[in-house]
């Protein structure tokens, strides 16, 4: 009997997942689904309503929103993700208007996806069963 181990030995560099995010959202302008190019503001709050706001605002300006469908990518720094809770208040104008911003309602909550829950400090556990990867033992 020929018993054939191979060991693989991978070195994989973690690189920070960063504080990025991807926001998609859809909304109507005077009641029918928005098309054209919009500037769009966004800020983070501590509440749903009557809330403070948490780090800085940020404009995206010239987004093309078709079928009133919207997406961007949002990047608040590490320093807003320290509150329990946030709120995304979101305020749009059309693209070159000199009227103010007009907020949408309600504020969106921001919720967890898996990863960010589980973070890219916490590694895989292997079940005891399992006490080399390449070998099942049954």
């Amino acid at each position: 009997m020929v018993v054939l181990h191979a060991v693989c030995v991978l070195q994989v560099h973690a690189s920070p997942i960063g504080t990025a995010f991807t926001y998609q959202g859809r909304f109507l302008d005077s009641g029918t689904p928005a098309n054209g190019t919009y500037d769009l503001h966004f800020a983070l709050f501590d509440a749903g309503w009557s809330g403070n706001q948490v780090g800085p605002g940020l404009t995206n300006s010239a987004v093309a929103v078709a079928n009133g469908l919207i997406l961007v990518s949002l990047d608040f720094g590490g320093a807003a993700y320290s509150s329990n809770t946030l709120w995304l208040a979101i305020g749009v104008w059309t693209n070159g208007s000199l009227n103010g911003f007009t907020s949408l309602t309600p504020l969106q909550p921001l919720t967890p996806v898996p990863f960010a829950i589980s973070g890219p400090s916490r590694k895989p556990e292997i079940p005891p069963r399992y006490t080399d990867p390449s070998v099942f033992q049954d």
